[in-house]
């Protein structure tokens, strides 16, 4: 596997890298701007949860088409248009005046993002097969991409105001377009190939949702592993959907700065590049679902503990660097557990399907905690969200064990 990979040219191993990094860090860079801006504006918590919810709303219902479209017509081609649409649209939020046209502008930059990070991790198991290792450095380069576009943004923000931080946001965008467009063009032609036999040549037709390639992706769920892993999947957002709403809230209205925020966001990327090199290293002590079970319970732990950190910025940091380690190295098992129960005609699909799952939990958690913040107050909410994830991680780890899901899984 080492000597397959080595094969592939450096601009490409770069190409895809890139591509992941900045696609997968865009909500990142976005977590520091749009709820402090929201907040300026006077939104109560009812509907900041319902506006940073919104986002999600695209993805979670075209996800698996946008899989599927990957599949057909190339995720090289696909990433170009949306890199493209996402460097353009951040630009219009601070001249937008109703929190209507503010919802618009959520639906279409979150599909955007969503779709990017599918195309990102389409390419990444097929140029890069799955490998751990190589899953690795895709995921140490994600949390590279982390650890910079947060502090970045609150800097612009503090200085520069709203223009600064959603000017960063297209900057961040036309970094996907510089990282495809290192791709070879042809690099999807295998692919396409397979699934061109089953489809009467490429027309606009592809572009229309097909109930049969949601059918076909729910269908994975008939197999309980990759049923365990989709939905570890979305456990494992749980906590993101605390940090991406009212984290960044909560810290500046007890006086903590946008540049401090981006930098405790930031320290979650730094120390998740640990977290991605060392998930290799870490299959020799425990198998990869149980990992998975624990380090997912971190990630949702150290987020939901937050008020109870007040304003001491040292603890405030080692409970993001925490959760930083856990995610990306949970991120890390997820993908290439995909990569081996997945076939590979079909892996456009499962990551769809996962990013489906996973903006449902995007979804609905910054809505719920909006109302449970409105009646019981912001700081019981970070509990309620977080007790609750946690539980439903143990119960499904308890569950698969029960089960023997993995009792068949002939991997080293």
């Amino acid at each position: 596997m080492v000597k397959l990979v080595d094969q592939i040219p450096r601009r490409t191993q770069i190409g895809v890298y890139g591509s992941a990094a900045f696609s997968n860090t865009m909500p990142n860079v976005g977590w520091v701007v749009i709820p402090i801006w929201l907040a300026t504006q006077g939104v109560p918590d009812w509907l900041l949860g319902i506006v940073i919810g919104c986002r999600h709303i695209g993805p979670m219902l075209f996800a698996i088409h946008g899989g599927a479209i990957i599949d057909r017509l190339g995720a090289r081609r696909v990433m170009i248009l949306l890199a493209t649409i996402g460097a353009v649209t951040p630009l219009i939020y601070p001249v937008t005046p109703f929190i209507w046209a503010i919802i618009i502008l959520q639906l279409i930059t979150g599909l955007v993002d969503a779709l990017g990070w599918v195309g990102a991790q389409t390419l990444v198991s097929r140029v890069m097969k799955g490998d751990a290792t190589y899953t690795g450095r895709m995921s140490f380069c994600t949390r590279l991409g982390l650890l910079i576009g947060p502090l970045l943004s609150g800097i612009a923000w503090d200085h520069l105001g709203p223009w600064g931080g959603f000017g960063l946001i297209g900057l961040w965008s036309a970094g996907i377009l510089i990282s495809v467009s290192l791709l070879p063009a042809d690099i999807d032609q295998g692919y396409q190939d397979k699934i061109a036999k089953r489809i009467a040549g490429r027309s606009m037709k592809v572009l229309i949702p097909r109930v049969a390639d949601y059918i076909v992706a729910f269908k994975l769920f008939a197999v309980s592993t990759i049923a365990f892993i989709m939905t570890m999947s979305l456990l494992r957002h749980l906590g993101g959907g605390i940090q991406a709403s009212f984290y960044s809230v909560h810290l500046k209205d007890i006086g903590i700065s946008a540049t401090t925020i981006g930098i405790l966001i930031s320290v979650n990327g730094a120390v998740g590049l640990i977290g991605s090199l060392s998930a290799a290293p870490m299959q020799r002590f425990m198998r990869d679902h149980w990992l998975l079970v624990w380090l997912v319970i971190g990630s949702i732990a150290f987020v939901a503990i937050t008020p109870l950190l007040n304003d001491n910025i040292t603890w405030l940091v080692v409970a993001s660097g925490a959760r930083g380690w856990a995610l990306a190295a949970s991120l890390v098992f997820l993908i290439t557990m995909i990569a081996f129960f997945a076939e590979p005609e079909m892996q456009g699909k499962a990551m769809g399907l996962r990013v489906t799952l996973n903006q449902m939990t995007w979804f609905a958690v910054p809505v719920i905690m909006g109302f449970i913040s409105e009646i019981f107050g912001r700081e019981l909410s970070f509990y309620i969200i977080g007790g609750a994830s946690i539980s439903l991680v143990l119960m499904l780890g308890l569950c698969a064990r029960l089960t023997k899901v993995f009792s068949d899984d002939t991997r080293k």
